[in-house]
């Protein structure tokens, strides 16, 4: 998914065909937000992450680039907000990111290994983590296994910014429905050695789009993708991709 605009432009999308819930139930959920770049509207909220330890947050590559100049993004005031539900709140806390890692191979050009680690100036202890896949797992992805995916994005796809998280089961596809989906093109390649689809790949309807980058993709229990890039939103025939967790998390457990 492409990096949103600021929350007052058109054009940012979300969670599609889904429910509100809350950090309550999903206190891992956590929002990357920039309010210097975004504005205080929703927070600053511009993508999503998982807490994966007390200090240590998991969210998309392409979500700490600037899409301009396909380079890192300059953003001083980075923050990553835990326990807020609702974005017009001040609920929860606001964390300063002390160090930002972005898998060496990462490609904006093709979306391969679209991860990155932040870790956090101010340790959430206490606050329950989301845990990684284990490195090389086949099982959650297997085609029809029930995934969860979380998100602030864009309801409607026409700029409807919802403040409060929500959520969608979406069905895993494939893989070689999704290559022939995604054969390459403009928006990208699908490449089963590191991105895996979800969504209803015939009929559409549910889906993660922009605003939800770099949010969990859940099966089990467990942290097994990140919203990362897709054609339009909810289409059928173009199921949103997501990075295959399995196939990075030995390098996401060397940075924790």
């Amino acid at each position: 998914m492409a990096l949103p605009l600021p929350a007052s432009a058109s054009g940012m999308l979300r969670i599609v065909g889904g429910n509100s819930t809350d950090t309550g139930q999903e206190p891992w959920m956590v929002a990357l937000a920039s309010r210097s770049v975004y504005g205080n509207s929703r927070s600053g909220q511009f993508c999503g992450g998982t807490l994966v330890s007390p200090t240590k947050v998991v969210t998309a590559a392409h979500c700490l680039y600037d899409e301009s100049t396909e380079r890192p993004a300059d953003r001083p005031d980075l923050r990553v907000i835990v326990g807020r539900t609702d974005l017009s709140t001040s609920d929860g806390a606001e964390v300063p990111v002390s160090r930002v890692w972005i898998d060496p191979d990462y490609s904006m050009s093709s979306n391969m290994w679209d991860i990155a680690v932040l870790t956090l100036a101010v340790p959430q202890t206490g606050r329950p983590v989301l845990p990684l896949v284990p490195q090389g797992a086949t099982a959650p992805y297997l085609a029809g296994t029930t995934a969860t995916v979380y998100g602030w994005g864009d309801t409607s796809g026409r700029g409807q910014y919802p403040y409060v998280l929500h959520q969608v089961q979406v069905p895993v596809v494939g893989d070689a429905v999704c290559q022939r989906d995604y054969p390459g093109g403009p928006d990208g390649t699908f490449r089963a050695r590191a991105m895996v689809c979800a969504g209803e790949q015939s009929r559409g309807g549910k889906d993660a789009c922009q605003g939800d980058s770099g949010g969990p993709l859940v099966v089990g229990g467990q942290l097994v993708g990140l919203v990362s890039w897709g054609t339009g939103c909810a289409e059928a025939g173009h199921p949103g991709v997501y990075s295959r967790v399995a196939a990075m998390a030995n390098a996401v457990r060397g940075q924790l």
